[in-house]
């Protein structure tokens, strides 16, 4: 069946129960998370929440990846998955040490962020015939599917 034939009337109350089982953020802005810094003076790098100064910035310290300590943007790090255990305001010994206890950048480099990330660098960095060649690919790939899909309806 399709998604439209298989609605279901539900209660009131089996849509609340429903809810309550189901979290609806996994990722949460505290002391001890790993960010990812997308836009700014350090963007590509990595931090620690070490404070949160208000509700649109955050004291982050990133002592093994050339952070200092300084404040950013909620709007210009990425939350990632990974979190370490250091108090409020903690000093940057601490969290290197923390960090590197936890094995933070080789946990971040498997992640989809870094991937996801390293594909956007080595897109900006291509050259004119690298982005020539990168078009080429995708016009014959998309041939390729579009006449297989033209074949898969002449047989049905």
């Amino acid at each position: 069946k399709q998604w439209y034939q298989r609605r279901v009337a539900i209660t009131a109350g089996e849509y609340k129960s429903y809810l309550s089982t189901r979290m609806l953020y996994q990722r949460y802005i505290e002391v001890g998370r790993v960010c990812y810094i997308r836009l700014g003076d350090y963007a590509g790098k990595l931090c620690v929440i070490v404070d949160l100064v208000d509700q649109k910035h955050l004291l982050v310290d990133g002592p093994t990846t050339g952070v200092p300590r300084t404040v950013v943007r909620i709007n210009q790090v990425s939350i990632t998955d990974i979190k370490i255990d250091i108090p409020r305001g903690c000093k940057s010994k601490k969290v290197r040490v923390e960090s590197e206890k936890a094995e933070v950048t080789s946990k971040f480099q498997n992640s989809g962020l870094f991937k996801k990330a390293e594909a956007k660098r080595s897109k900006a960095a291509m050259d004119d015939f690298g982005r020539f060649k990168a078009r080429v690919a995708k016009v014959s790939r998309n041939r390729k599917i579009r006449s297989t899909v033209r074949k898969l309806k002449k047989s049905s």
